[in-house]
């Protein structure tokens, strides 16, 4: 019940990057409801302090408003701004209507933390700037109508250093969770890169071609549009590696790579099938589009000046979908294809 409602009916996942202000929104409205309720209560009931009752009642029932409304919206930004606002103007009206007694400056210290961790670094300072500022503006207009024997200088001194050393470390708190946060979302994305990239070439690799042909069949069914693969493997390539060393071999695949990204459009993927196969997933293209970039790359290929200073050829075989085709088929069909080409003399295309 508790997780359902702090996740606004389970709007928001944990892994969410607003979970956090969504938890604590919720968590202070309903804290204000409960603590709000509690005091009015006990104001109007022990202490006959009736306008801080009907402080403490209008407090509660805007947060309940903003509570509904905030689970209704799912408007963090929105829902953030508004607890803000209701904490900073309680707490002004608090110290406005309990002052002069000390216990009124208690509850100011509250309001710092949760104006950074809900509005961020910057904004965050904004309101606490604000707000310390009608603060001041209040304690000075209302301290020629309090009694002498009420806010001392030292006592408000040393609430105005505290306040302000509390801001410093929460400022630096967010500063610093902030850079931790960028700098784990940079190795983040990083990872995801590496997970589906051929460290080699740059191209993705073997398990990122798998998902985006699973994702190209479904669309092609769902959308009765056509796609192609192109199979590539360079000829005699272990004679590269054999004669020049390995090294030689792997500035041959970079290079290789080079020409595919060059030669293909944009909507066209290109990856590593493994060792010197080449994959190239053509959505939106039919056996003759399918053929015209394969010539494209083989015709490169032949004319390109490799490293080790011999020319190179690659055979291609290409498959294009049909009905009631999986990964699997169509590849077989792309596999045999390039199978025909290397028996045919290598150096060419087949469909």
């Amino acid at each position: 019940m508790l997780k359902h409602f702090i996740t606004n009916n389970h709007r928001f996942k944990p892994a969410d990057p607003e979970y956090q202000q969504v938890y604590l929104i919720n968590g202070m409205l309903l804290g204000m409801i409960v603590i709000f309720t509690f005091f009015f209560f006990v104001n109007l009931a022990f202490f006959s302090l009736y306008s801080v009752a009907l402080l403490d009642f209008i407090a509660a029932a805007l947060a309940a408003t903003l509570l509904r409304r905030f689970q209704l919206s799912n408007n963090v930004r929105q829902g953030a701004n508004h607890t803000v606002l209701l904490l900073g103007g309680f707490l002004i009206g608090y110290l406005c209507f309990a002052a002069p007694h000390f216990y009124a400056l208690y509850w100011l210290c509250i309001f710092p933390p949760l104006a950074f961790f809900l509005l961020g670094r910057g904004r965050g300072l904004i309101a606490t700037a604000v707000f310390m500022g009608l603060l001041t503006l209040l304690l000075v207009w209302r301290s020629a109508s309090w009694p002498a024997a009420s806010f001392s200088v030292e006592s408000l001194l040393n609430v105005a250093l505290a306040s302000i050393c509390l801001v410093i470390l929460v400022h630096y708190y967010e500063v610093s969770r902030f850079e931790v946060l960028r700098a784990l979302a940079t190795q983040h994305r990083q990872l995801q890169r590496l997970s589906v990239t051929d460290t080699l070439t740059g191209l993705f690799n073997r398990s990122k071609l798998d998902e985006i042909l699973s994702q190209e069949i479904a669309r092609s069914i769902r959308h009765q549009s056509p796609f192609s693969v192109i199979l590539a493997d360079l000829d005699f390539f272990k004679a590269v590696n054999d004669n020049f060393g390995h090294m030689a071999g792997d500035q041959v695949l970079i290079a290789f790579a080079g020409i595919m990204q060059q030669h293909c459009r944009e909507l066209d993927v290109a990856g590593r099938w493994g060792g010197e196969e080449f994959l190239v997933v053509c959505p939106h293209t039919d056996l003759a589009g399918a053929k015209l970039l394969a010539e494209r790359i083989r015709i490169a290929v032949e004319t390109h000046d490799f490293v080790h200073g011999k020319q190179l050829t690659v055979s291609l075989g290409i498959a294009s979908f049909i009905r009631d085709d999986n990964a699997n088929t169509m590849l077989k069909r792309a596999d045999d294809a390039l199978y025909r080409a290397k028996a045919k003399g290598r150096n060419r295309v087949e469909m």
